[in-house]
């Protein structure tokens, strides 16, 4: 294979706009407690997570924002506070990290005030 068509590739990240709220306000996902996500978005080990945890709860947020297959994986699961409070130290791909901080600037932001 060449070089010029590993290049031309699309992006594993590239249908992932189209998941991402317009608003943080339509994040409405738990905030506290023992989380049991279904196997369609915890696929591949840890399913439950204990949100007052932050270790587990990076570990929940990167579980959400990486393997999420509908709009809804994300307004169910995520917490617009929890989010805020976890995006400038999780350690998402750049590219998702960005289409992120695109939709939602309040992301952006949150990383700006932790630097």
């Amino acid at each position: 294979m060449s070089a010029q068509a590993v290049t031309s590739l699309p992006s594993r990240w590239a249908s992932a706009a189209r998941l991402i709220p317009s608003s943080l306000s339509s994040l409405a996902g738990p905030h506290e407690g023992l989380v049991d996500l279904p196997p369609d978005l915890a696929w591949s080990g840890r399913t439950r997570f204990d949100l007052s945890n932050p270790d587990q709860r990076y570990l929940f947020h990167m579980t959400v924002l990486t393997s999420a297959i509908t709009a809804e994986h994300h307004t169910h699961w995520l917490n617009a506070d929890l989010l805020l409070q976890d995006w400038a130290r999780l350690r998402l791909p750049r590219q998702l990290r960005l289409l992120w901080q695109a939709r939602l600037p309040e992301l952006a932001a949150a990383v700006a005030r932790s630097a």
